[in-house]
């Protein structure tokens, strides 16, 4: 045989002998390198151009590449760590045979060159095969019909065999770092290497206490959606410095307590199981944390994305319950408003009629707020914020309410307002007086003083959604009449604004027969005044389905992801306790134990290692549904109930994969350590 074809016979033959290691790696390292290149492939697909929304879906894409590319550099490191450690008896015993370090690098170079090559090969033939399905679910997520062809992207294939070269590279590079510093004898003798017992780490323990505890509180006592979202990854943090905390040091303290318990620490079944565990949980809290978080993160990613796709017909009703909405400026656009009312109704129904109709005036100004007086001089030290008015007879004819009010009464909805009392005074300083409002001698400022009548939380849906608290901070007021609201918009016509509404449903049966009705109606209307503004559910929808179904598609996608590195560090984790475990059960069965319990011990050690990680999952995310629910809403999902459903079927989903992967690596695990036989 020619030397230079017998490092990489061997390499071939070392893959082929390993195969129960390398082969889920390099099963891992294809899938991964496939789903990088699809959504790689999303990102500069210029077919996708075309589609109305093609933003936002190449954007997911685009955001998915960043998670994808981090998560394989996890997944390849952390499975070529295991594989190595697995092998350093073979590595010792191969320099103890004769082959010198370089002969062994040579060996290794081979190796990783062989992975790389089928992960690139078989990855890259994986995603063009499959790319073009991805690219038909994802435009049926978007309800984008269909566009037919086969695309292969040349940079999508460079930059996917760029991504995985440089990580099989660094691969290479620590394993010929760690073979370098290693002694022959260290190598040949690391299975055998004993774990001293750990220390309880007390002030551990209280950092994972604290910061899981401080994770918990943001989730449950933040209320409102913004403070929601901007708290969300300070909790996110918090809980993951905790989870390893507590995994590292809580689970040590915990094992210690078992093993004082004379009452459960002697029994069979649990007296190998935790001492085993105790003396091995130093290496192991990390794999069980690991495993922890990206249960959670599973868990997460697919239940809030399966519930804002299913709500979002619930949302567009919501925001949208009428088929289209004409918007008059009555700064720009003065005249009666009426007049403009007739003529949108004159145009409907010469494009083809309007089931049923609702107008309003809505009236806005930007303010302070400080003490109980609303100031429209935006003065320091104060709550900047919006007043926002519509007038009582707007008000009842929106709501189907009765209200009369007095020129000084409003109805008021300060929930965003902190302490904002019952009677306050709207006030505005002028340098220049306004000619339209007269002027008393001396005076500097003109105050309207109201008290509130009723404090009002019925939301009317796109009508007024912002004015009732769903935006941070807005006063919304009904007053008396339009002659109140008209006054207190004088008071600051720089900052204030007025619009004048009408929405209309349309007769079409379904969605094509609104959006080509409504085309003709805008379009006859703009021939009348290019300066009417509108906005059409419909037209609006496929906006909100592309945003929603790639987002949708990027949760299931990188929940794929998240599986597939659970169940990698679940099976090497179980695969590695199995070969530590087997001298010692081996020695447990030689001096008397019998195989019924053996298999006890190593079920209650299974039973408590393997779902451990899920408890606290499933807690982390009970946890959080509050917070989770308030962000729901800045995507226009109010419906708790069917978020909480779309969690619960999330987890029982995941724990059904979870009992199948734990019953897959349990067999494994049993037959390494001879429970079987």
């Amino acid at each position: 045989m020619r030397k230079s074809g017998f490092f990489p016979r061997l390499a071939l033959v070392n893959l082929a002998r390993n195969g129960r290691f390398y082969g889920p790696y390099l099963l891992s390292c294809v899938v991964t390198a496939a789903m990088y290149y699809i959504l790689l492939f999303l990102a500069y697909n210029n077919g996708l151009d075309s589609v109305r929304g093609a933003m936002y879906l190449k954007s997911f894409a685009g955001i998915g590449c960043l998670v994808a590319a981090g998560l394989s550099a996890v997944i390849l490191l952390y499975a070529n760590s295991f594989v190595m450690k697995r092998r350093q008896r073979e590595l010792g015993l191969y320099n103890i045979l004769g082959l010198e370090k370089r002969h062994i690098a040579r060996m290794c170079f081979w190796e990783t060159l062989f992975c790389a090559a089928i992960t690139l090969a078989g990855g890259v033939l994986l995603g063009i095969l499959f790319s073009k399905a991805v690219v038909l679910l994802l435009l049926k997520l978007a309800r984008v019909p269909a566009q037919f062809g086969m695309e292969i992207s040349v940079l999508g294939i460079t930059q996917t065999a760029t991504l995985f070269g440089i990580l099989f590279l660094l691969t290479l590079v620590l394993n010929l770092f760690r073979l370098s510093r290693a002694k022959p004898v260290d190598l040949l003798h690391s299975a055998s290497a004993g774990e001293r017992e750990p220390r309880t780490k007390w002030l551990l323990v209280l950092l994972g206490v604290l910061t899981l505890g401080g994770g918990y509180f943001l989730a449950i006592a933040t209320k409102n959606p913004i403070e929601a979202m901007l708290w969300f990854f300070i909790a996110v943090i918090l809980v993951i410095v905790g989870t390893y905390c507590l995994f590292t040091a809580g689970s040590i303290a915990v094992l210690k307590r078992l093993r004082a318990n004379p009452k459960f620490y002697y029994q069979t079944r649990h007296f190998t199981a935790v001492s085993g565990l105790l003396y091995r949980m130093k290496q192991n809290a990390v794999g069980l944390a690991s495993i922890c978080i990206l249960s959670t993160m599973v868990l997460v990613t697919v239940s809030t994305t399966v519930a804002i796709y299913i709500g979002l017909d619930n949302a567009l009703n919501e925001m949208f319950p009428y088929d289209i909405e004409f918007i008059q400026d009555l700064e720009r656009q003065p005249g009666d408003p009426m007049d403009h009312m007739a003529e949108v109704h004159a145009a409907a129904e010469a494009s083809g009629g309007f089931t049923d109709s609702r107008y309003y005036t809505r009236y806005w100004v930007y303010c302070g707020v400080r003490d109980g007086v609303v100031s429209l001089n935006l003065v320091a030290n104060c709550l900047r914020t919006e007043v926002e008015v519509v007038t009582a007879e707007d008000y009842n004819r929106l709501t189907g309410s009765d209200y009369i009010l007095a020129s000084d009464e409003v109805l008021a909805c300060t929930r965003n307002l902190p302490d904002f009392p019952a009677d306050f005074t709207i006030t505005s300083y002028f340098s220049d007086w306004p000619e339209n409002i007269p002027k008393e001698t001396g005076a500097d400022s003109v105050s309207y003083s109201f008290h509130v009548r009723e404090e009002i939380t019925e939301t009317i849906h796109h009508a007024t959604t912002s004015l009732l608290g769903q935006e941070d901070s807005t006063l919304f007021l009904v007053v008396a009449d339009r002659e109140t609201a008209e006054k207190i918009m004088d008071l600051d016509t720089s900052r204030s604004a007025r619009q004048f509404r009408v929405q209309m449903n349309l007769p079409g049966k379904d969605y094509g027969e609104k959006l080509a009705q409504t085309e003709r109606l805008v379009y006859d209307l703009s021939q009348r005044d290019d300066g009417v503004g509108f906005t059409s559910k419909q037209d609006q929808a496929q906006e909100y389905y592309a945003m929603y179904g790639g987002f949708l598609f990027l949760g299931v996608f990188l929940g794929i992801l998240f599986l597939l590195a659970t169940v990698l560090i679940i099976y090497y984790k179980q695969i590695s306790e199995g070969y530590e475990d087997q001298r010692r059960y081996l020695i447990l069965r030689q001096v008397g134990m019998d195989r019924r319990e053996v298999n006890a011990s190593i079920h209650s050690q299974i039973l408590l290692v393997f779902f451990l990680p899920l408890g606290a999952a499933a807690l982390h995310v009970f946890v959080a549904f509050p917070m989770l629910a308030k962000m729901m809403e800045l995507f226009n999902l109010h419906d708790v109930k069917l978020f909480a459903l779309c969690t619960a079927g999330t987890l029982a989903a995941f724990c059904g994969i979870y009992a199948l992967v734990f019953a897959w690596t349990a067999r494994a695990y049993s037959r390494l350590v001879g429970g079987n036989g």
